[in-house]
């Protein structure tokens, strides 16, 4: 039961209380005035009446009249007139009851008056003994008014009463809603904190809840710093920080086979020729402060490209460009940018730069690419100098104007006929059960009837601005596959579609209209989303968890420092990138990494999935290492 309607029973119970106590003693007071002034009337009554009758004659009817006179306009219950040997001489009865009052109440509260008593004279000779009773039903009328007005007086002070007590009783509980609010996401692994009330009590409860929050989001951050630098330990170079060789080999096997990858990209493979030589005559610290300012000039050579950078050892440095514009561009930046860095404009000797360049397009493989860059290097060395060379280029990579052209069409072709779906893909626990179904989106291309695969028409669907579209194609499907299909479904979306305030509120309007649905959509977000677009990614969330939906991050890895400042979103799940699970099982680097990473997650209430797990070594591994979840092509649903 609520405090206010604990408050409301507890004031009527108060004021029943009151009532009837103060019932009682003003009835039984106005009762005994009551008889008292009842008493007085009917002597004073019986004696000016029995004065009357002994200064007229005696005669009966002059008698009877003057008493029926009296009785009619005196509200008498009963005048009676006996003789002196008792006998009576006339009376008159009243048979009238109070009607405006309830029996029972004339009951409880009875009225007992003395009649008044006259003689009446006739000379000096007794005429006769006049007895007066005065009707009560007038004294009842005014005692139950005078309870009722009482009886309204007390109600309308109990609603005043309940009334400003249930306004103070707000305002004092106000901060409990807060209080159990915190309490509830403290419960559910979301270490808010919240403004101290004024009232002393609720303090320093909230005081003592938030010193939890704050202790366990430092904790979260600081182990979200070690495992950052266990993050950097295991897959970057030490000297420059650019990825070491082994994980930077794992991101071009991902960006080669995963769905999600773009179709099209370049590897450049950068050599030093003379690093030996300048190590002997430079000394290793200036050696090694030009290795630096090499790792800075060619992160600098593509800021606006979504480069992979990596030292694969002492003198080969290596760009994977995914969906590059220009190959032959962003070769000569990195070229020239790596030539300044190393040079000193006013020595008389120049160092060498030597770079190779590859193109590649998705589910080539590995070894196949490398072998294409190493030729285009091997060619640069053959030639002395710096050099620029490419290997591979038959491939049609660069998006022509009829290109785009072209996929707009499809595209949009696909949209208005509903032909975006999505494939099913398993996501099992330990136990092999079904956690939910991966569904990467697919798209009918009309004229052939072939379906295609996301990482084909996506990169141009963002160029084209159609993302939203086909998220919100993406989730009318799932609406649909929902209802004819058991088991929940995860899809992804895009991070323009978080940052529309429009298709959030559309889709919170749609699942709340089948809201049994909601319980089994679960949402995939890019990692980076959660740290760049911070505010509507929280605004998405809330807005989406409050109907049941599960919300996690995907290809989680490069940014895990900061997962401590999502101690407040209630995240439901992390992804972690297929590039990080690659050969686990052989990687004792990336799984101290990874222990880590499944303690702060659980701890902040966050189920762990590992991405493109290929054969059940790896999956045993990343079991023990405590992860909850699995997919890839190594995972299948028995």
């Amino acid at each position: 039961m609520s405090l206010t309607k604990q408050l409301w029973l507890a004031v009527i119970a108060i004021m029943t209380l009151a009532f009837g106590i103060s019932f009682l003693v003003s009835a039984w007071s106005a009762k005994g005035y009551l008889e008292d002034q009842l008493r007085l009337k009917n002597s004073d009554n019986a004696n000016s009446l029995a004065l009357s009758m002994s200064q007229i004659e005696k005669d009966p009817v002059l008698i009877e009249l003057l008493l029926s006179a009296q009785f009619d306009i005196g509200h008498y219950k009963q005048i009676k007139l006996t003789s002196p040997d008792g006998k009576v001489m006339m009376e008159r009865v009243s048979d009238a009851v109070a009607d405006t009052v309830p029996a029972w109440f004339v009951e409880m509260i009875p009225l007992h008056t003395e009649p008044g008593i006259a003689q009446v004279q006739d000379g000096w000779r007794q005429y006769g003994t006049l007895t007066v009773l005065s009707h009560n039903r007038f004294a009842y009328q005014a005692l139950w008014q005078g309870n009722l007005r009482l009886l309204g007086w007390f109600l309308a002070s109990a609603l005043l009463c309940g009334a400003i007590g249930t306004l103070i009783l707000r305002s004092i509980t106000r901060p409990l809603a807060e209080v159990v609010k915190q309490a509830e996401a403290i419960g559910a692994r979301r270490f808010i904190t919240i403004a101290e009330p004024r009232t002393r009590e609720f303090r320093s409860v909230v005081r003592a809840m938030n010193a939890l929050s704050g202790q366990v989001r430092s904790m979260l951050e600081e182990e979200s710093a070690r495992l950052e630098q266990l993050r950097r330990d295991a897959q970057h170079d030490a000297l420059t920080g650019l990825l070491n060789r082994e994980h930077f080999l794992k991101k071009i096997q991902y960006a080669l086979q995963d769905e999600n990858s773009a179709t099209t990209g370049a590897l450049f493979i950068l050599r030093l020729p003379d690093l030996i030589r300048m190590n002997k005559e430079l000394g290793r610290e200036t050696t090694d402060r030009l290795l630096k300012r090499v790792a800075g000039a060619l992160q600098e050579s593509c800021p606006d490209e979504p480069c992979l950078i990596g030292r694969l050892n002492g003198a080969d440095f290596a760009v994977l460009a995914p969906d590059v514009e220009s190959v032959d561009e962003l070769a000569q930046r990195i070229s020239a940018r790596a030539r300044l860095s190393i040079n000193d404009p006013s020595a008389a000797e120049e160092h060498v730069v030597l770079l190779g360049a590859a193109v590649y397009r998705h589910g080539d493989a590995v070894s196949q690419v490398l072998s294409h860059a190493d030729m285009a290097l091997n060619r640069a060395v053959l030639e002395g100098g710096s050099a620029v060379e490419a290997g591979n280029l038959n491939i049609e990579w660069k998006p022509a104007a009829s290109l785009v052209s072209a996929w707009q069409s499809l595209i949009e072709t696909a949209l208005n006929l509903k032909r975006v779906q999505f494939a099913t893909y398993p996501v099992l626990n330990g136990q092999g059960q079904l956690i939910h179904y991966e569904a990467p989106a697919r798209m009918q291309i009309i004229q052939s009837s072939m379906w295609i695969s996301a990482q084909e028409f996506m990169p141009w669907a963002s160029r084209l601005g159609l993302t939203e579209r086909i998220d919100e194609a993406v989730f009318d499907y799932a609406l649909v596959w929902l209802e004819s299909n058991e088991g929940p479904v995860c899809i992804n979306v895009s991070p323009q579609t978080v940052c529309d305030p429009v298709l959030t509120t559309r889709y919170y309007q749609a699942l709340k209209r089948r809201q049994n649905l909601a319980q089994k959509l679960w949402i995939d977000i890019p990692e980076f989303v959660a740290y760049r677009h911070a505010r509507e990614f929280r605004v998405f969330c809330d807005t989406l968890k409050s109907l049941g939906c599960k919300i996690g991050l995907e290809h989680v890895g490069n940014q895990i420092c900061h997962v401590g400042e999502l101690y407040d979103v209630g995240l439901d799940y992390l992804k972690i990138d297929s590039a990080i699970i690659r050969d686990i099982d052989q990687s004792p680097g990336n799984q101290t990494f990874l222990r880590g990473v499944c303690t702060i997650a659980h701890t902040m209430g966050m189920m762990t999935i590992a991405e493109g797990v290929l054969n059940q070594q790896e999956a045993g591994c990343l079991k023990e290492l405590g992860f909850k979840g699995m997919t890839g092509p190594g995972i299948v649903l028995g």
